[in-house]
């Protein structure tokens, strides 16, 4: 989701919409305040019915839950869901009034005609759309089951949310309001124990606020209610793909959950009362982060407030950046990662391993550690780690990682299975006879059969050991190399194509740019034999103990 800004929209993708060209619609820019002036708002004015439904979450915030088919707001382009309210008014008149609770925006959706201005604020972050659905079964949960639930659309909501008879428009679900008070908060969280969310336990959960209740215009007809652009039937669709996604919610503080008695794995530090909670709540003793310094301030983050911090509360700090998004980094990097983290779990430490997210590097390590150190399969290790914390840690990363180490203690090729996986690719001329030699084609002796994929373009496939091979093209009978690729001389000044699989781990790893191949290499994730795996816990030790210029003080 891109922020919206509105000026250079208006003249490019008509944002800002004349009324004689969409009936009952307004778009007009806000007048910026003298003292702040909020990017992300933008005003739009709408005729009734405004064709939106809202809700209302734990928090307070009323924002777009979603459009509806065809309605007024789906027509402006402008309203999208995840949008939060923030103030509304009769347009003629200029006066808007900021909507602090339910009754505000109830009032507003009373009204049979006339328009309305909206002030709306886009997210700072992309609404994650396939969490709408599910939270609707927190409404149940928060609620209780005191007090019934009308819906508006049968195919909308779980099978326990539904009124009895309850079809079509028939209403909205709204849970009583002693529930929107401090003390109805109370009551919701049970024995009256939590008294506000800031004191809920910082562990992973939903990125956006449970849904306290949900509101839209009474109007006669089914309707078909949309999100974004989805009419509901795709959107179900889209829902069941991306089962399992997860987003980041910064504003969420930091979010953490255990792993093992010594190691927790989460969200970056943002605060001293994180440092505070780590240090006193899950007794850590020593932190692990991968996030940069200039990532770290565009989250706004003080790293050397943070670092003071950890020494005011006897917490060792190690910050070792990977780059976000970075599956080369994070493989050349993710062996020394591991051997920080068993040197500090050998001194006792009880180790928060964090990055910015806590969802894809911080997990990675903790992956590998348990793949590399204790001898458990990727694959176990993996859904161990996922199944703990919410998370997606770079699964291909960590198995390049693993036969990068297993090639350190490696003498010459390796003998085992293949490990890696190479599409050769060849651009030429559609029609011609392509075929691919190589020193791994029988000694050069066994051509393989390219498959044409459309027009010049050219694959053959191949499962191959880590080492280096030298190959060519024949094409039309005329043996050939490809310029797309490295290339090599050799003895007898023939030039031959050469690539190179995987690579060696390093206490150092030397992080250099890729040469520019036109292949196609992916890493193979099989069970290691017997003989790879006491090569992996072999070189795995030997890059956590080489790791000699950081001193790691006892507990």
């Amino acid at each position: 989701m891109s922020f919206l800004h509105l000026p250079s929209l208006s003249r490019r993708q008509g944002w800002l919409l004349p009324c004689r060209q969409f009936s009952g619609i307004r778009a007009t820019l806000r007048d910026p305040a003298p003292s702040r002036i909020n990017l992300n708002e933008y005003m739009v004015t709408l005729e009734k019915p405004l064709g939106i439904r809202f809700a209302m979450a734990a928090d307070g915030r009323v924002y777009v839950h979603a459009l509806k088919r065809g309605g007024n707001a789906e027509k402006s382009r402008m309203i999208m869901v995840g949008d939060t309210l923030k103030k509304a008014g009769d347009p003629d008149d200029g006066d808007v009034v900021e909507i602090k609770d339910f009754g505000d925006t109830k009032k507003m959706i009373e009204e049979k005609s006339g328009s309305f201005s909206l002030i709306l604020e886009r997210p700072f972050s992309p609404y994650p759309l396939n969490q709408i659905i599910h939270l609707s079964d927190l409404d149940m949960l928060y609620n209780k089951g005191r007090v019934p639930i009308a819906t508006w659309n049968k195919n909308m909501l779980a099978s326990n949310l539904q009124a009895p008879g309850g079809g079509g428009s028939s209403g909205f679900a709204l849970f009583s309001p002693k529930f929107l008070s401090p003390s109805g908060w109370k009551l919701l969280s049970g024995d009256g124990g939590v008294t506000s969310l800031q004191a809920v336990p910082k562990n992973v959960s939903a990125p956006i606020s449970p849904i306290m209740s949900i509101f839209t215009e009474e109007e006669s007809g089914d309707g078909e209610w949309a999100y974004g652009s989805f009419p509901l039937e795709e959107y179900i669709k889209a829902l069941d793909r991306s089962e399992g996604e997860l987003y980041y919610n910064h504003s969420l503080g930091m979010r953490y959950s255990k792993i093992t008695e010594q190691i927790y794995v989460g969200s970056c530090i943002q605060t001293e009362a994180d440092v505070d909670a780590l240090s006193n709540a899950a007794g850590v003793t020593a932190v692990l982060n991968f996030q940069g310094a200039t990532e770290a301030a565009n989250w706004g983050i003080d790293l050397n407030l943070i670092n003071e911090t950890c020494q005011r509360f006897n917490v060792l700090m190690i910050n070792y950046p990977i780059r976000d998004l970075d599956s080369f980094d994070m493989r050349k990097k993710l062996p020394f990662c591991v051997g920080l983290l068993l040197r500090l779990l050998k001194k006792n430490h009880r180790v928060y391993i964090t990055c910015t997210t806590g969802l894809d590097r911080a997990p990675a390590c903790v992956v590998a550690y348990l793949h590399w150190i204790t001898d458990t399969s990727l694959n176990a290790a993996y859904n161990f780690v996922t199944g703990l914390h919410a998370c997606r840690p770079d699964r291909p990363a960590i198995a390049w990682a693993t036969w990068d180490l297993i090639a350190m203690v490696e003498s010459g090729r390796h003998d085992g299975p293949e490990t890696h996986s190479v599409t050769f690719v060849w651009n030429g001329h559609e029609g011609e006879d392509v075929n691919l030699v190589g020193d791994f084609t029988g000694n050069w002796k066994e051509p393989l059969k390219a498959v044409n994929k459309g027009g010049s373009r050219y694959e053959t496939e191949v499962r191959l050991r880590q080492g280096k091979y030298f190959y060519k093209y024949i094409i039309n009978g005329q043996w050939r190399h490809s310029t797309n690729s490295p290339s090599e001389r050799d003895e007898r000044g023939n030039v031959n194509n050469v690539i190179v699989i995987g690579d060696r781990a390093s206490v150092r790893p030397n992080i250099q740019q890729q040469k520019k191949d036109a292949n196609i290499m992916k890493v193979i994730e099989r069970p290691l034999t017997e003989s790879e795996r006491f090569m992996l816990a072999k070189a795995a030790r030997c890059i956590a103990f080489s790791i000699c210029p950081i001193r790691l003080a006892p507990k």
